[in-house]
């Protein structure tokens, strides 16, 4: 039997602080299943996202469902081809999780599954999969929207996210260096002769939720 229950989530929620869910049953499933979501700063956008311990399946899904209606008979079919194409270009560059359109109703929506057997799911990749999917949706849903309603063509797309993603690239790196900066500062106090270095010590890095 698998380890991965919907008490646990509950617990990893409240663990993380995230107070706002409801858990409900599901019919044929074990385990049930979590509603909850978040609203996007800035962008006067809420998401909803469940998560799902489908034991039968063997399966976690961190799902945000209906981040676009895109619907085949309202939009033209180059439009729905250019949101494809580039569905088909995040995927590729995504390590962890995907986007999805389904044809049958417009939907596009983002996951991250997991398989879950016999295994343990800790409170650390619990936080790593809710982050995953909250950084994919909140930095690629307005852009997406922008495709959607033909304000950017897919090689705009491309070269936003190209420039965008070096920007974070640098960020990140600057962080690094500021974080072994401030290690190095740590342990030079062991030292004798070397207390009250004058290195600059960087800043907290941004948090993901509010």
């Amino acid at each position: 039997m698998t380890s991965v229950t919907l008490e646990m989530m509950k617990e990893y929620l409240n663990r993380f602080g995230w107070r706002n869910y409801k858990a409900a049953q599901e019919p044929l499933e074990k385990e049930g299943i979590i509603f909850t979501g978040w609203h996007s700063p800035g962008h006067e956008q809420c998401y909803i996202l469940t998560i799902d311990p489908m034991v039968e399946m063997g399966c976690l899904s961190f799902r945000v469902p209906e981040i676009l209606k895109v619907p085949a008979e309202d939009v033209p079919a180059e439009r729905i081809a250019d949101l494809c194409f580039v569905i088909g270009y995040l995927n590729y560059r995504l390590l962890i999780g995907k986007f999805a359109y389904d044809p049958s109703d417009g939907e596009i929506r983002f996951s991250v599954d997991v398989p879950i057997e016999e295994n343990t799911f800790t409170y650390e990749q619990f936080v790593h999969c809710l982050g995953a999917a909250i950084h994919s949706v909140e930095k690629y849903a307005p852009a997406l929207r922008r495709l959607a309603e033909g304000e950017q063509t897919p090689d705009e797309f491309i070269a936003w996210d190209k420039e965008h993603s070096a920007r974070e690239l640098k960020r990140s790196f600057a962080e690094f260096l500021r974080e072994l900066l401030r290690h190095l500062d740590d342990d030079s106090d062991s030292f004798p002769g070397r207390r009250g270095t004058n290195r600059p010590r960087g800043g907290n890095g941004g948090e993901l939720f509010d």
